[in-house]
């Protein structure tokens, strides 16, 4: 539901999104409004929640690209994601913020936001090969490791090779 909302998706589509589930309980114009309210606050919620409690070893820092809608076209705009490896090694998705384009700000804002919210320091951080990412996690946690995501180098090193050898 909030995917097709986001994709700049009307009434009729988020019903039709909905229909499988609903059979054939009738869903209104007025139901969907307020199902989308209740998500973004929902959505709200969980991104203003306290992370004082949680004691990451890892963190997974990237930016996925989201298509949608906006002044009536369909665009593809970044969302910066944090994803938390705990003592236990159970993860966790701390945050998901749509921002204007992947930089040092976008990434310094989002990773304050979660200090704000007592994220403690992690150990380690992942990331892409991103400089403004890499800059921000040196600002923010000055004492984790950085440690380049293996599977963007895999991509650049395939785009190296000579196509027979990658059959």
């Amino acid at each position: 539901v909030v995917a097709t909302y986001l994709a700049g998706g009307n009434q009729r589509r988020i019903r039709g999104a909905l229909a499988p589930l609903l059979k054939t309980a009738p869903l209104s114009k007025s139901a969907v409004s307020r199902l989308v309210t209740t998500l973004k606050a929902d959505l709200d919620a969980w991104l203003r929640q306290p992370l004082d409690d949680l004691d990451p070893v890892m963190l997974y820092l990237d930016a996925l690209a989201l298509r949608v809608r906006s002044g009536g076209k369909v665009v593809s705009v970044p969302v910066l994601a944090v994803v938390a490896v705990l003592a236990d090694g159970h993860k966790r998705l701390l945050t998901l913020e749509l921002c204007g384009g992947e930089s040092f700000e976008a990434w310094k804002g989002g990773l304050d936001a979660l200090v704000a919210r007592g994220l403690k320091a992690p150990v380690l951080c992942i990331i892409d090969g991103h400089a403004g990412l890499r800059r921000a996690v040196g600002l923010v946690w000055p004492a984790a490791a950085v440690q380049r995501c293996c599977v963007p180098t895999l991509r650049n090193l395939e785009l190296q090779a000579p196509k027979h050898v990658l059959r």
